[in-house]
């Protein structure tokens, strides 16, 4: 009895000893600071002339690294050093935020009849995927601390399929970069510079890929 007795008060004990770390935890992570949150824009792509497209499109989700699949802003510190800015993320993971912009400035062109993101139940002509080779800041050996001294790469690999014959139509990496000030803020204009002029490009050369994938549907 004094033996189960004695086990017992352990047990107590070591429970309301417990019960003080596990309220500081939960309070700690309730009090920390929210990050913030930054989102990318669609750039507005005029196409000049042209007969539209005829070809439905669905964009997939492009893949990315597993260091680049997350909300995290990506500041690659090194050739081989990925590190991400504290205290700031994407308002989405990034392959995902990616795809709904390139929707969206495919839309914009006003040259298909239909432009969906991944899981859209209706017919498609062409498919639009690829894989995110590089969405990051980073800076230049000796570059210094100046303004313009980080920069910003993004990096698309498209491929445009044709769904009738599962076809690639064509295949194209698009990359482009643009200098970014100090602050998050002007990380954040660095990362939309880049990605701007990547997805303007993307959205040409899909139109014109459509184009030469489906004459036939083409002015209709």
């Amino acid at each position: 009895m004094t033996c189960i007795l004695s086990r017992t008060r352990r047990f107590l004990l070591a429970a309301f000893a417990a019960l003080p770390l596990g309220a500081c935890a939960l309070a700690d992570v309730a009090s920390g600071p929210a990050p913030s949150l930054y989102v990318l824009t669609a750039p507005h792509v005029a196409v000049e002339g042209g007969r539209p497209s005829g070809a439905q499109l669905v964009v997939e989700e492009f893949s990315a690294p597993a260091a680049v699949d997350t909300a995290r802003i990506v500041y690659k510190a090194a050739p081989n050093e990925i590190a991400y800015y504290a205290g700031a993320r994407w308002a989405d993971r990034a392959p995902r935020m990616i795809g709904a912009l390139a929707v969206e400035t495919l839309t914009d062109t006003g040259r298909f009849p239909a432009v969906t993101g991944p899981g859209a139940q209706a017919r498609m002509d062409l498919v639009l995927s690829g894989d995110i080779r590089a969405f990051e800041a980073y800076r230049e050996e000796g570059a210094g601390l100046g303004a313009g001294a980080t920069k910003v790469r993004v990096s698309l690999f498209a491929r445009l399929v044709r769904m009738r014959d599962r076809a690639i139509v064509s295949s194209r990496e698009f990359t482009a970069e643009a200098s970014a000030g100090s602050g998050m803020d002007a990380i954040v204009a660095g990362y939309d510079a880049a990605l701007d002029e990547v997805l303007a490009s993307l959205a040409l050369w899909t139109y014109e890929q459509s184009l030469l994938a489906m004459p036939e549907e083409a002015g209709s």
